[in-house]
C-alpha cells in the first residue's frame, strides 16, 4: 500500500468520524436543550453524562460544526466555566426526523 494510498484512507476515516460526531451533536442538542428551540447552554451541554462520554473534545465537535455552518454560537472558543452561559444554536431549527429529504426514495 502506498503512503498516499494510506493518507487518503485515515483523512477518509478522520471525516466520516467527524461527521458523525456532528449528527451526534444535532441530536444531543435537541435532548439536552429546550425542546422547542434546538439551542441549549454550552455548559448545560457540557454536564450532560451521555455528552461526556460520547465526545473526546466537544468544544473540537463545535467548532468543526461551526465551521460547516450547523451550530452558531458568539464566542471564538468555548471553555467549561468561563462559557457556561454561551447559547449553541442548530442552524436548522426543523425538529428531528421532520426533514422532507430524510427519506432517501430515489
Amino acid at each position: 500500500m502506498s503512503p498516499r494510498h494510506d493518507s487518503d484512507s485515515r483523512v477518509s476515516e478522520v471525516e466520516e468520524r467527524v461527521k458523525n460526531e456532528i449528527e451526534q451533536l444535532v441530536k444531543d442538542i435537541w435532548r439536552v436543550g429546550d425542546s422547542t428551540k434546538p439551542q441549549v447552554p454550552f455548559g448545560q451541554l457540557f454536564d450532560d453524562d451521555d455528552v461526556q462520554q460520547h465526545y473526546e473534545g466537544l468544544a473540537a465537535t463545535l467548532k468543526a460544526a461551526k465551521k460547516r455552518g450547523i451550530v452558531t454560537y458568539k464566542s471564538p472558543i468555548l471553555l467549561k466555566g468561563a462559557h457556561d452561559k454561551v447559547m449553541v444554536n442548530l442552524v436548522d431549527q426543523s425538529p428531528l426526523g421532520s426533514k422532507e429529504g430524510d427519506s432517501d426514495t430515489a
